[in-house]
């Protein structure tokens, strides 16, 4: 007798903000998805730029919109989370998407037991595509190890730990730390799942220095010493960045 395993269900969340340039591709890459049982949920901010014109053309494929004003990007994905139903949720906001159209089809090939499952990333950087490996988890101290848009977490995790609005750019890390930080199962998969764009909402953040230390420092125990030279090299490195991004 042949048992076949019961695919488990996706819950993909969308979060945009005035994007109508981008939105679209995001839209197209969840729904070309050959993997059958999605549920797909965007959650506008109340977009006046034709965003939400653009996401109405897709609504009989979108399990649930709402377009309303919001507390940031960290509320928006919350309220996200507090919609979903499946047994696994992703995030795949606007300007970032799928590899190709079997990435979660092919993941999900894999043990579904896990917390957190999670793979590679195509990171997109002013054009210029690269892949980029998850560090190793016990590298949590320096920075976010994996890549939220490669990563497929557990819902019922996720809506008992929601993001923290009191980070402006860090809640993410703060959610995943927290995760390994209790002990939950991650699985890595050797399989790129999302492209991702390096010119996002936290990228060359100065606020990302204020998150990561109040998050490093909550988690990190004997480590905290790493984590005071390593806040300073990001100071510097970010002061070096933005000197030279005044000069230009």
């Amino acid at each position: 007798m042949i048992i076949q395993l019961q695919k488990a269900k996706i819950s993909i969340i969308t979060v945009v903000y005035n994007d109508c340039k981008n939105i679209e591709r995001t839209i197209h890459s969840v729904l070309r998805q050959t993997y059958k049982d999605i549920e797909y949920i965007v959650i506008d901010g109340g977009s006046d730029d034709g965003t939400i014109e653009i996401i109405k053309k897709y609504k009989k494929s979108i399990s649930t919109f709402i377009s309303e004003p919001d507390n940031g990007i960290y509320d928006a994905m919350n309220k996200g989370i507090s919609l979903a139903t499946g047994e696994y949720c992703c995030f795949m906001n606007s300007n970032d998407q799928f590899v190709n159209d079997h990435v979660i089809e092919n993941l999900f090939k894999h043990n579904q037991q896990a917390d957190i499952l999670y793979g590679d990333t195509i990171i997109v950087n002013n054009g210029k595509e690269e892949i980029a490996k998850p560090l190793s988890l016990n590298k949590f101290w320096k920075r976010i190890p994996i890549c939220h848009q490669s990563a497929f977490i557990k819902l019922e995790l996720q809506k008992e730990y929601p993001y923290k609005l009191k980070y402006k750019v860090s809640s993410i890390y703060d959610f995943f730390y927290n995760c390994f930080y209790l002990g939950k199962k991650f699985q890595y998969v050797e399989l790129p799942v999302s492209k991702y764009d390096m010119n996002g909402y936290s990228s060359y953040s100065f606020y990302w220095l204020f998150d990561y230390f109040r998050i490093a420092w909550k988690y990190s125990g004997v480590k905290r010493f790493f984590v005071i030279g390593k806040l300073f090299s990001y100071t510097v490195m970010r002061v070096l960045a933005y000197l030279k991004h005044k000069t230009k």
